[in-house]
């Protein structure tokens, strides 16, 4: 059986990098998605929110220094579900977690980011890919 979440999509907010009681580093993404779809003769847009948990510590690190509101970044862990009670009532909450050792984030490079060492210029599908992706609308 496999649990596996793959998102691509912009950060909402800058990364929240912070130590657990254990002493451990983690980080919290905030990752929008979005689709586009038309409705007669209109297009309409929607934007998923995600709560990413980044547990590996290495790369908890690496994204504080590395990672900002607006990146588009690519990440693969997954879905966990756990409810909680607050002032009496029941809580629930959906999150994409990147376990200690296994998943994937990665900050994606784009023409527009001033701190990314300049690509060479090739016209391959992947760039024209990450061309398309640059040029979407993005929610923020």
């Amino acid at each position: 059986m496999q649990n596996l979440v793959v998102l691509t999509g912009r950060l909402g907010a800058d990364p929240e990098v912070k130590e657990t009681m254990k002493g451990e580093t983690m980080a919290s993404l905030s990752l929008a998605t979005n689709e586009k779809y038309k409705v007669g003769d209109d297009w309409k847009e929607k934007t998923q929110w995600h709560s990413v948990k980044i547990f590996n510590p290495n790369i908890a690190k690496s994204i504080g220094s590395y990672m900002k509101k607006g990146d588009l970044v690519h990440v693969q862990g997954q879905v966990e579900y756990r409810a909680y009670e607050s002032a009496g009532e029941k809580k629930y909450v959906t999150e994409i977690v990147i376990p200690r050792f296994r998943g994937v984030v990665q900050l994606i490079p784009t023409q527009k980011s001033n701190n990314k060492p300049p690509q060479a210029h090739d016209e391959g599908p992947i760039s024209q890919a990450r061309k398309e992706i640059d040029e979407a609308i993005i929610p923020f």
